[in-house]
């Protein structure tokens, strides 16, 4: 059943549009920053626009450019806290996991306050743990918003374009306050969730230091993407991880090295991936891992790193945080779960 659940395609769920609207700012993004001579500014402007490109998928146009600026906002300072404290050592042990409880408790205001905390788990996990950062922090949060504000920009004029009473609609406020403080209490499957999901994070982030590979932050971040609250749903993911993971960097090795891409060309597969990553992401997790997986390691390859050496730590971090999550799945499991076991 999990395998199944892991190969399911929801074909209504493609987002065509909105993929391609947002692929193509992360192109010119990362493009821009070549022209200029300043590839490392890739990183976190590309990441920037992507991840806001991201937290608009499936949304209501109306409430779009809220949820981007909300996005915005949190990535920028996850960012920014990740930078300043990248050289925290083993503190950072803490740290992160503190980053994970918050991060999967908010979840419990809702589906997009959830997106919205794993990807700013994610963005604080990279730019804290990213060796020998060539970004000032306070420069690393400024590019990570102007990314966002750049993709949300371009969200909002294409939209008025079609219509500007789309903009207009009425804001939903969802209580996300009200939500959280109904669900702090220890039998809830939320409070649970960002418990283990601390634990697990925690773990990840020892072996990180303790490996000390380029890149190995690979291993906690990749915690924060696949953990959900409840264990088949977390095993689900951590397939659906591996596998495209493993598809993804077979993807990237042939097309940059089989045929020796430049910086441009790169650009583009950047945002080939991307597009493949905003496309099926609610429609397949293991299809739009491909995507993501493809962009990581070309936005990597333009600041200098090896594709082979690269690819081969993506997928071993891969592998080794699907394994945490899924011990650490058995510790203080979900409520329901629980009670579904004492019948």
């Amino acid at each position: 059943m999990v395998t199944l659940g892991a190969a399911q395609f929801e074909r209504e769920k493609v987002a065509w549009p909105p993929a391609l609207r947002s692929a193509v700012v992360v192109t010119v993004c990362v493009s821009l920053c070549l022209a200029a001579g300043q590839p490392a500014n890739a990183i976190p402007l590309g990441i920037g626009a992507l991840f806001v490109g991201l937290a608009d998928v499936d949304q209501v146009v109306g409430q779009r450019w809220r949820t981007m600026m909300w996005t915005t906002l949190w990535i920028t300072i996850a960012a920014l806290f990740g930078g300043l404290l990248a050289s925290s050592g083993h503190y950072q042990i803490i740290l992160v996991a503190a980053v994970g409880a918050i991060g999967g408790y908010v979840g419990a205001a809702g589906a997009r306050p959830a997106l919205i905390g794993i990807l700013a788990m994610v963005t604080y996990v990279a730019f804290s743990g990213a060796p020998e950062p060539q970004l000032a922090a306070f420069e690393t949060g400024a590019l990570i918003a102007l990314g966002g504000i750049i993709q949300t920009a371009v969200t909002v004029i294409t939209t008025l374009i079609c219509g500007r009473g789309a903009i207009r609609l009425p804001h939903q406020n969802p209580h996300n306050g009200s939500k959280l403080r109904a669900h702090f209490n220890t039998k809830d499957d939320f409070f649970r969730h960002g418990a283990r999901l601390a634990l697990a994070m925690a773990i990840a982030e020892c072996i990180n230091l303790y490996v000390g590979w380029p890149h190995g932050y690979w291993i906690p971040l990749t915690v924060a993407w696949v953990s959900r609250p409840d264990r088949n749903g977390t095993t689900t993911k951590v397939i659906a991880r591996v596998a495209g993971s493993i598809a993804g960097v077979i993807i990237t090795y042939a097309v940059i090295e089989g045929l020796d891409l430049q910086s441009y060309a790169t650009a583009v597969l950047i945002g080939a991936g991307a597009f493949v990553l905003l496309a099926f992401i609610w429609a397949n997790y293991a299809i739009a891992v491909i995507g993501i997986t493809v962009v990581v390691i070309s936005l990597v390859s333009l600041n200098g790193d090896p594709v082979g050496s690269v690819s081969f730590v993506r997928v071993v971090s891969t592998i080794i945080a699907g394994m945490v999550v899924i011990v650490v799945s058995f510790c203080w499991p979900a409520a329901r779960m629980q009670a579904d076991q004492g019948h």
